[in-house]
């Protein structure tokens, strides 16, 4: 089959099968050339307009190789499964890769609040291993990703049964097909690999939104950490683990998504300008219809959206104004909620004197937890992350979070509020600020 070359400026080269190539060329998958990785981020750092597309490709080529690395280094692998079988494990999970951001529509999560129900999204009742009761709920990207791959086999771009072993990887509430089934256990390994604790997904965009940003908070001993996963025989079949030796190296990956979260993703000026798109789009001055789900998403780039802002200031839209002449809202507060309760008392106390006063006032949230292993127990919310110790050559198997105290405190979330005025009330604020009693 021929092979063809990517030059990628993260991991140099990344190698394109025939049958990847014929889904990598879908207008759909194209698309994401032109839905920026971080939204609005590039309003900080100029250097981030780097897309989806070019991470998509980065979580095909990262998930193939750590795979390629199992199954060189484990004979667990080789001892359960023919290589024709791996063979095409190691297809769907490029695929998934490849795939796994396909849902995503202009700005990237800033979008979703934009989604219509999972009603407009009918994937086949067969796919799903029950359907889910709460169909009426609002969709997310990972929805419409999963309608996008089975659409993607209506367009006969993939066999229905290849797009819906895909699409089970990417998700545990779909069904696999008969190919996959009979792979057993081995699912939950690919999927751990696409979306789980040290997946090709996180190992990608923390390098690649590091590079673009000019940042080095993201950088963290990539080889290492791949060179340290293995799989580790469970009691349900085979299962990612990490030896032992590797724990600094998920620490570094763990600290790197930590300080990326602080200092880029949860930065104070793009959740503002979110809040003025979400507002522009509110008040009618642009339109951003998605209420027929995959029919609307597939027309939509983040162009289409800037073009859109043009005309409507043009037409005298405020909020585009603000947007496009990059006018910054002013940060009157910043809060890390849940902790210093008499702090947040106070802080409501500020806003509610800031609105009295007649200042523009709006709060943006931004909340991520960083692991689902973190604490002393082995397991937490049904995740668990196993490592390998030897002791005179005897293997022991033992959760993570008892070689690594830095896991063991990663139990509390990053959950921040920002509290902002328009930039025409900054100094009827600062005034409100400097009379209030409790500063």
């Amino acid at each position: 089959m021929p092979v063809y070359e990517i030059r990628d400026p993260v991991h140099r080269t990344i190698l394109v099968s025939e049958a990847e190539r014929l889904v990598l060329d879908h207008p759909w998958i194209q698309r994401l050339r032109h839905i920026r990785q971080l939204g609005l981020v590039s309003l900080v750092y100029p250097g981030a307009v780097h897309d989806r597309f070019q991470h998509s490709l980065g979580v095909m080529h990262l998930a193939g190789s750590c795979f390629d690395r199992l199954v060189e280094g484990s004979p667990v692998l080789r001892e359960h499964y023919a290589e024709a079988d791996l063979a095409y494990a190691r297809h769907l999970l490029r695929l998934a890769g490849l795939l796994h951001d396909a849902g995503h529509a202009p700005f990237s999560h800033t979008s979703e609040a934009w989604f219509p129900p999972c009603t407009a999204l009918a994937l086949p009742d067969d796919w799903y291993r029950g359907r889910p009761d709460d169909q009426s709920r609002q969709a997310t990207h990972e929805d419409m990703t999963l309608a996008l791959i089975q659409a993607l086999a209506t367009d006969r771009v993939m066999a229905e049964d290849e797009a819906r072993d895909v699409a089970a990887v990417l998700s545990p509430g779909i069904r696999s097909g008969s190919r996959l089934a009979a792979l057993g256990p081995l699912a939950g390994l690919l999927r751990a690999l696409v979306s789980g604790e040290m997946d090709a997904d996180r190992c990608d965009y923390l390098l690649r939104d590091s590079h673009y940003t000019g940042v080095s908070y993201g950088v963290y001993d990539l080889q290492r950490l791949m060179a340290c996963m293995q799989v580790i025989d469970g009691e349900e079949g085979p299962e990612l683990g990490l030896d032992v030796h590797g724990v600094f190296a998920l620490e570094g990956l763990l600290l790197a998504r930590y300080h990326m979260f602080h200092q880029v993703y949860f930065h104070k000026t793009p959740p503002a300008f979110e809040y003025y798109l979400d507002q522009a789009i509110a008040s009618g001055e642009i339109v951003c219809d998605l209420s027929r789900g995959l029919e609307d998403l597939v027309q939509l780039r983040d162009d289409s959206i800037w073009n859109r802002l043009h005309a409507a200031r043009a037409d005298g839209g405020q909020w585009s104004h603000r947007i496009l002449d990059r006018e910054p809202a002013k940060l009157v507060l910043r809060e890390r909620m849940g902790l210093e309760q008499q702090e947040n008392f106070l802080a409501q106390g500020l806003i509610e004197a800031l609105q009295e006063a007649g200042c523009r006032v709006f709060t943006r949230r931004s909340r991520q937890r960083f692991t689902a292993i973190a604490g002393a127990g082995a397991v937490r919310d049904g995740t668990r992350l196993l490592c390998e110790r030897r002791i005179l050559g005897r293997p022991i198997v033992e959760s993570v979070t008892l070689h690594s105290d830095l896991l063991a405190a990663f139990n509390r979330p990053i959950d921040l509020r920002y509290t902002y005025v328009l930039a025409g009330d900054a100094a009827r604020a600062r005034d409100i600020i400097d009379r209030f009693p409790v500063w």
